[in-house]
């Protein structure tokens, strides 16, 4: 089978001008030597099949090949496809990240699938050539000389650091990402779809008999529950015909809420089918209540969005801001 693949891509790349592309290609018959190929090198796409072998096993029918996908989706963001003659022993992965070609089907079929997400795999490159180069300069002018004095207090206390150094190199490269667009964010960078979060957070949206609310009680009423009774809710009312018959250039207006204090505005987004979704106005002054056991026991079934933190301050202090209104009495004359 393997001399086969390098028969085809090797057809394929005599033709790659026409193509549109090549292919550089390396191979690995065991479990261990696809490891240590994923590990040592980099690669936009994966072809794996099931019949994998362990060290010194023999090369009998099996499904180790999942092992390897496993290893593949909670590590690497790269394309992956199964070509295998053992479809029902192929696990239930994702089919946005794993797809699954039946033998029978040809080996073409993966070329074919190699074209269609070309985009996305040369797109997942120049994205992380940008977030390693500038994670280097970050790196070396503002954290590496300050990197021997955490080293050493953890060398003292036996603290883990990794994860702290981690969540400060990447602090500093999102704002260099973003200063260096001129502070221009893309209307995607507004959501995680799904939510990153197992338990609900400020700015999550739910759906509720088909209505979309956004939840904007604080994150330390979240983060204990047991010390409140309600979560708050806002209704969410979709803005898409005003958005849609709006010329780009006149949208900037919609962008800040309308100019009005009692609604913000949500960028529309796509979920994982590609379908459209929103925008909308959150309505401050369309406010629904749970009681917080409710909350906490229902609400995380329903929700398809979070905001990113980027955009979640905004939303809490306009929110505080239209409650926090004082108002003057009115005057006769």
């Amino acid at each position: 089978m393997i001399d086969s693949w390098g028969r085809v891509f090797e057809r394929h790349n005599h033709d790659k001008e026409k193509q549109g592309f090549g292919i550089d290609f390396v191979t690995a018959t065991s479990i261990a030597a696809s490891e240590a190929l994923l590990e040592a090198r980099r690669f936009d796409a994966v072809i794996v099949d099931l019949g994998l072998r362990g060290e010194g096993e023999a090369a009998e029918l099996n499904s180790e090949g999942n092992k390897i996908v496993k290893f593949i989706v909670s590590s690497q963001p790269i394309g992956v496809v199964i070509y295998t003659g053992q479809i029902q022993e192929a696990e239930d992965f994702s089919k946005y990240f794993v797809k699954v070609i039946d033998k029978s089907n040809g080996q073409h079929k993966v070329l074919e699938w190699i074209e269609e997400n070309k985009s996305v795999f040369l797109g997942i490159r120049e994205t992380e050539i940008a977030f390693r180069g500038e994670t280097a300069r970050v790196f070396f002018s503002q954290i590496w000389q300050r990197w021997k004095f955490w080293t050493d207090g953890a060398k003292t206390s036996g603290e883990d650091i990794s994860k702290p150094v981690a969540r400060h190199i990447l602090a500093h490269v999102h704002d260099a990402l973003l200063s260096a667009d001129e502070d221009m964010a893309h209307p995607e960078e507004a959501y995680f779809m799904p939510p990153l979060k197992d338990r609900l957070d400020t700015g999550d949206l739910v759906t509720i008999d088909g209505e979309k609310w956004i939840i904007v009680s604080p994150r330390c009423d979240l983060a204990n529950p047991k010390k409140v009774d309600t979560i708050l809710l806002a209704r969410c009312v979709e803005h898409i015909k005003v958005w849609t018959e709006t010329k780009d250039k006149d949208k900037n207006r919609i962008i800040q809420h309308e100019g009005s204090p009692k609604q913000h505005f949500l960028f529309p987004l796509r979920d994982n089918e590609g379908n459209a979704h929103g925008p909308w106005m959150v309505q401050f002054h369309n406010i629904k209540s749970l009681p917080t056991a409710e909350a906490m026991s229902v609400l995380p079934t329903l929700r398809f969005a979070s905001l990113s933190p980027l955009f979640v301050p905004s939303l809490v202090e306009r929110f505080g801001s239209y409650f926090s209104r004082i108002g003057t009495p009115g005057f006769s004359s």
